[in-house]
């Protein structure tokens, strides 16, 4: 038994412990004044997916005290706290890239993207709570649209920041808004959310990272964010940040040999010079241009014959019809047109994130009506998330959802385990007590099984949890 005790060592627990979380908790001011740890809560808030419990609530019920012993109110506190949660997720972010050395990756295999996401909420007494629009449903729903930043490092993607963004209706019967002063951390987040644009904090989020030290070659987004005010914003940050975007058709110029065009005008003139592209497989067309409020070259790419990659039908979802084209932008003008697909197809794997957080991580299933606690809740699931493509390129598996189900099993072997040792304690108790008393023995039967006990723990499984 002694030999094979790391078995059952929690991987989360030893992530905890080589990413320092401790350390990052305590310098981001990340502390409670008594009772359990910061970081013992938050290990626990970040293990329910794997014990497939849903609330803090159900996680008590069941009363498994060899993981905690804490009660639910000081979750609900530790949750509804106003603590810097976008600051502890840069510091881990910074060890994780510093542990798997991020920076040995060439600069251009490196990629920030962005894109939303909603997250529907059924309580309309949620805090801030409002009407979003859902491009996927086709309709409004009841909940928050959560601008997120991510890194592709070229083997993995990484959350590493998010914004809310709240819609302009909301339900009649909500409570009034709570939108906080943007100098304080509780009232930065509201603030931002209902007077910023996706585009501001896009841009603000990737300004954050840059600032941090986080680097990447390109700057990948859909056609929603693909506007010229938010390209040229981009460029600014720095020379060695570049922009590779799909682009949609819309009242913005682009400039062709002396002359101003449409998207679509642009395409009709270039629609009878489409080429086939080997590398691809895709009828493609490049055109260098110049877009508004910058003197710089950019490379307009069309393409026929191009599709997202597949994805789980929705239901209720309304059909959509394939556009004859698709256009995308790079300013980039060094890069072959198939190049410039090749890495805009790294934007899916945010949508990958947000498939997977909201399936197995918790991602959109927080019950609290409290803002804060709505925060955390999307911090935690990044989290999880980050430590989950952390192990796996630790530990080389396939797919996040082989180690997710892995340790989901592993968390189970350590539940029955303690649940067998409660068992034959009970069982050592029992027998003992009905030994001294069948042989009226009158001494004390407590030091006898205190020394069984200590001899059986030398060499069990269970370990418990550094945090």
């Amino acid at each position: 038994m002694n030999n094979r005790n790391n078995i059952f060592e929690s991987r989360i627990d030893r992530a905890f412990s080589v990413l320092n979380f401790r350390t990052h908790l305590s310098r981001t001011n990340i502390k409670k004044k008594d009772g359990y740890h910061a970081a013992h809560l938050l290990f626990i808030l970040t293990l329910l997916p794997l014990l497939k419990i849903d609330t803090v609530h159900s996680f008590c019920l069941k009363k498994w005290y060899h993981w905690s012993t804490s009660k639910k109110d000081s979750f609900y506190r530790f949750k509804q706290s106003n603590y810097r949660w976008r600051t502890f997720m840069y510091k881990v972010i910074d060890k994780i890239s510093s542990t798997l050395k991020f920076g040995q990756h060439a600069l251009d295999d490196r990629y920030f993207v962005i894109d939303d996401t909603v997250i529907t909420k059924r309580g309309r007494d949620i805090e801030n709570v409002s009407f979003i629009h859902d491009h996927n449903l086709g309709r409004s729903v009841l909940g928050f649209c959560i601008v997120t930043l991510g890194l592709f490092t070229g083997q993995n993607f990484y959350p590493i920041d998010f914004a809310y963004r709240f819609g302009k209706k909301r339900h009649p019967k909500s409570p009034d808004e709570k939108i906080g002063d943007p100098r304080s951390i509780s009232g930065q987040r509201s603030y931002e959310a209902k007077h910023k644009t996706k585009l501001e904090l896009s841009l603000e989020m990737i300004q954050s990272a840059f600032d941090r030290g986080i680097r990447a070659g390109y700057v990948l987004f859909d056609s929603w964010y693909g506007w010229p005010v938010l390209i040229n914003a981009i460029r600014k940050i720095s020379d060695d940040l570049h922009v590779i975007c799909r682009l949609k058709d819309s009242k913005v110029l682009y400039e062709y040999n002396g002359k101003t065009y449409r998207l679509s005008e642009l395409y009709q003139k270039m629609k009878s010079r489409f080429k086939k592209d080997f590398r691809t497989g895709l009828l493609l067309k490049r055109v260098t241009v110049k877009y508004p409020g910058s003197h710089a070259d950019a490379v307009i790419v069309f393409s026929k014959g191009y599709h997202e990659p597949e994805d789980d039908t929705v239901k209720g979802k309304k059909k959509t019809k394939e556009p004859k084209w698709v256009a995308f932008l790079s300013t980039n003008i060094r890069l072959h047109a198939s190049t410039i697909i090749k890495k805009y197809t790294k934007r899916w794997t945010v949508e990958v994130c947000f498939k997977e957080t909201k399936q197995l991580l918790g991602l959109a299933k927080e019950q609290s009506n409290d803002f804060n606690a709505q925060v955390f809740a999307t911090t935690l699931s990044f989290l999880r998330y980050n430590l989950l493509n952390f192990l796996n390129e630790n530990e080389g598996l396939a797919t996040k959802g082989n180690l997710f189900q892995q340790m989901i099993d592993e968390s189970a072997i350590i539940t029955y385990a303690q649940r067998l040792w409660d068992f034959f304690r009970g069982l050592f108790t029992v027998t003992i007590s009905q030994i001294f008393e069948l042989f009226k023995i009158e001494e004390e039967c407590s030091s006898y099984f205190n020394v069984l006990t200590e001899t059986i723990c030398a060499s069990t499984p269970i370990q418990g949890c550094e945090t």
